[in-house]
């Protein structure tokens, strides 16, 4: 288990990414407070998913740093990046759960393709991390058994099966109805009160926003629009932001750069 001290903070320095006429992020500078869960929230085709894949290093930007502490995560060598990789656990928006293989055997992937460990052990650590999300008597299902919030359920803790530092989350919430939705957002804040991890959310879910967050950034045509606590979200005077707070629709120009 790691504590909150050692769970990291996370932060962009003029991060770009994209080229002319066709850019994705632009300058951004945020930074995601260790120990605590993020929420980065926007619209369809803000960057939040491109910002998420920057973050595990699977995309290298036009410009910019991304630092993880105080490490520069692109000039990190290479055996330095892949531990950095290891550190961070990933819950795909779909659950990304092979279908030819029993739940059991998905969560243990990780395991097997980055440690030597043992099969007993294995055994044992794919268990404990299914008991923490509710599924520790479905191993031996397919992911075709599952319902989608079960499988949601399996993916988080295939993200957990590394005890990572860092849990990135992409739309955990989609495709599920309410109450489902709702219970997932209950498991992510229970692992993190009880792990401490650096948590990022990256949704456009607003009841997960206000269920979860501690810390939210707002993003919109590739820019920074917002970021604060819960309660400076709500006071903002952003017409864009409290247009999507209110679910209403947004007639916010685009920025000149993106014309």
């Amino acid at each position: 288990m790691y504590g909150r001290h050692r769970a990291p903070t996370i932060s962009t320095q003029n991060l770009a990414v994209g080229y002319p006429g066709n850019v994705t992020l632009r300058n951004a500078n945020i930074t995601l407070p260790g120990g605590k869960v993020s929420v980065i929230l926007g619209g369809s085709g803000c960057g939040k998913s491109t910002l998420l894949r920057h973050i595990l290093g699977l995309a290298t930007p036009s410009a910019g740093k991304i630092f993880i502490e105080d490490e520069d995560l692109f000039a990190m060598n290479e055996e330095r990046f892949y531990r950095h990789r290891r550190e961070m656990g990933v819950l795909f928006q779909n659950g990304a759960l092979l279908g030819s293989l029993t739940l059991g055997e998905n969560v243990s992937l990780p395991l097997l393709e980055h440690t030597d460990l043992d099969e007993e052990t294995v055994r044992t650590m794919v268990r404990l991390k299914l008991s923490l999300v509710g599924l520790d008597n479905y191993a031996d299902y397919h992911p075709s058994q599952l319902s989608g919030g079960m499988r949601k359920r399996g993916g988080l803790a295939r993200a957990l099966v590394m005890d990572p530092k860092v849990l990135l989350c992409d739309e955990p919430s989609a495709g599920l109805d309410p109450i489902t939705a709702a219970e997932v957002d209950q498991l992510i804040l229970d692992l993190h009160d009880a792990l401490g991890m650096t948590i990022v959310v990256v949704t456009h879910d607003l009841d997960s926003l206000f269920a979860i967050a501690d810390h939210v950034v707002v993003l919109h045509g590739g820019m920074v629009l917002f970021e604060g606590g819960i309660e400076e979200l709500r006071a903002t005077d952003d017409l864009y932001i409290r247009q999507f707070l209110n679910r209403k629709p947004n007639i916010r120009q685009a920025p000149e750069w993106l014309e």
